[in-house]
C-alpha cells in the first residue's frame, strides 16, 4: 500500500475552521459550509459510516467534503495508470461539459497524468500542477475556460491494482486558498480511513459471488478487470493457477467475449464469471473471473493445445466459436454479430484450418469438453 500524505501542522485552526459560504453538493445546495465541529459535519459522517459498501458511498463522501469547503461543482473520476479516466459522477456540471471532458478533456486532464506518473493518494490541486506537464498547460487554455473553471482540488484514494478515485471540488472564480488545502489534507485520512473499509465491504461481498456454495474471495481463485479488460485485482490462488494450466487465460479471454456465456471448463478448473453494473467501484462495467475445481476428465483432453488454438483465433473468430459452441447456426450468429452469413462462413473456415478440423461437427466435438452443456 502506498503511504498517504499526512495532515498539514502548524496551520491556524480558527483559520482553518472559519470560512462560511455557498457551496453546492450532491443534488442541492446548501446554504453555507460548515466548520469541522458543527453537528452538520458529524451527522453527515454518520450517512458516510452508515453508507459503507453501497453504490452511494462514493458521492456522500464527496458531500462530507463538499460540506467545508467552498466549491460551486464537483466530480467523480475513477482514474487508472493503464486505462482512460472513466467519469461517475458529477454534480452543478452541464451535460455538454461532461461529453466535452469524454471526447477532449480526458486526454489533456494533468490529475490523470499526475495519477499515472507517481500513483500517489493525497490532496491536490490545480494551481500546484500549472506548468508541470504539456497536459496541465493545455488543460487550462482549452477545457478549464470551456468549463467555467478557475480551480480544482482533488482526492485521491486508492483502490485494487492501477487504480484511484479521485473525488474534485470546483470553483469558477478565484483559487483554493492555503485554509481551503490544509482543511482538505486535515479531514482526508479520515475519509481515506472510511473508503478502505468500503473496499473491504466490497471484497466481503464478493465471498459469495456465484452463490452462497462458492468459496471465500482469500482462497478462491479469482481476477477482475474492468470494462477496458484491464486487470483490476487478481489474488495469489489465481496467479498460482494460471501458472500451472496455460488454458485458463485463453479461456478467460473467451468468456469475457460475450454476454450470455458464463462458464468454460478447463483442465483443472471450471471457470465462471459475472459482470460488474456500471455502479459498482471496483470496475465499473467491468467482470470478475473465478475459478473452481473440477472433477478429472474421465478421457484425455489436450488443454495445452486447444489453448494454443483459442490463443490464435482472432476476437471475431472467438465470437463466433463461442456462438456455435452454444448452438447457433450460421443465420442466428450472423443475426447476433450483425455480419454477412458469408462473413460467418469464411471465418469459420479459418477456424477450422487453425483448429485443424474440417467440418463443424470435427470442431464441436474437439472444443466440447471446454464448454458446458447447455
Amino acid at each position: 500500500m502506498l503511504s498517504l500524505p499526512s495532515a498539514t501542522m502548524g496551520f491556524e485552526t480558527a483559520d482553518a475552521l472559519r470560512q462560511v459560504s455557498s457551496c453546492l453538493s450532491d443534488d442541492a445546495q446548501i446554504a453555507e459550509t460548515v466548520r469541522l465541529t458543527d453537528g452538520a459535519w458529524f451527522a453527515q459522517l454518520g450517512e458516510v459510516a452508515a453508507s459503507i459498501g453501497s453504490d452511494s458511498f462514493h458521492r456522500k463522501l464527496l458531500r462530507l467534503a463538499g460540506l467545508c469547503i467552498r466549491h460551486d461543482s464537483s466530480w467523480i473520476i475513477r482514474y487508472s495508470r493503464v486505462a482512460p479516466p472513466d467519469v461517475l459522477y458529477t454534480s452543478g456540471v452541464p451535460a455538454e461539459i461532461v461529453a466535452f471532458y469524454d471526447e477532449k478533456g480526458q486526454y489533456l486532464d494533468p490529475f490523470s497524468a499526475h495519477w499515472r506518473r507517481t500513483g500517489e493518494p493525497g490532496v491536490l490541486t490545480l494551481s500546484e500542477l500549472a506548468n508541470e506537464s504539456p497536459e496541465s498547460v493545455l488543460y487550462t487554455k482549452i477545457f478549464t475556460p470551456a468549463a467555467n473553471i478557475s480551480d480544482e482540488i482533488g482526492m485521491f484514494f486508492s483502490t485494487v491494482g492501477h487504480c484511484c478515485f479521485g473525488l474534485f471540488l470546483e470553483r469558477e472564480r478565484g483559487s483554493f486558498s492555503k485554509a481551503d488545502i490544509e482543511r482538505a489534507k486535515l479531514i482526508f485520512p479520515a475519509l481515506e480511513g472510511y473508503h478502505r473499509s468500503h473496499l473491504g465491504q466490497l471484497f466481503n461481498h464478493l465471498r459469495y459471488t456465484g452463490g452462497a456454495e462458492s468459496g471465500g474471495l482469500v482462497s478462491r481463485p479469482t481476477l477482475i478487470r474492468d470494462r477496458h479488460g484491464v486487470e483490476v485485482f487478481s489474488n495469489a490462488s489465481w496467479r498460482a493457477a494460471v501458472t500451472t494450466d496455460a488454458s485458463i487465460l485463453p479461456l478467460t479471454e473467451a468468456l469475457g467475449g460475450l454476454e450470455g456465456l458464463t462458464t468454460l471448463q478447463g483442465r483443472d478448473f471450471v471457470l465462471k464469471t459475472e459482470p460488474f453494473d456500471r455502479d459498482f467501484p471496483l470496475a465499473p462495467g467491468g467482470r470478475i473471473f473465478t475459478l473452481e475445481a473440477r472433477a478429472a476428465a474421465e478421457d484425455s483432453v489436450d488443454h495445452r493445445a486447444a489453448a494454443t488454438i483459442l490463443q490464435a483465433l482472432t476476437p471475431r473468430e472467438r465470437d463466433i466459436l463461442t456462438l456455435t459452441m452454444k448452438g447457433q447456426a450460421t443465420g442466428q450468429i450472423a443475426q447476433a454479430l450483425a455480419i454477412s452469413k458469408g462473413t460467418i462462413k469464411n471465418c469459420k473456415l479459418r477456424i477450422y484450418r487453425k483448429a485443424e478440423v474440417s467440418s463443424e461437427r470435427d470442431l464441436v466435438k474437439k472444443f466440447s469438453p471446454f464448454f458446458p452443456s447447455a
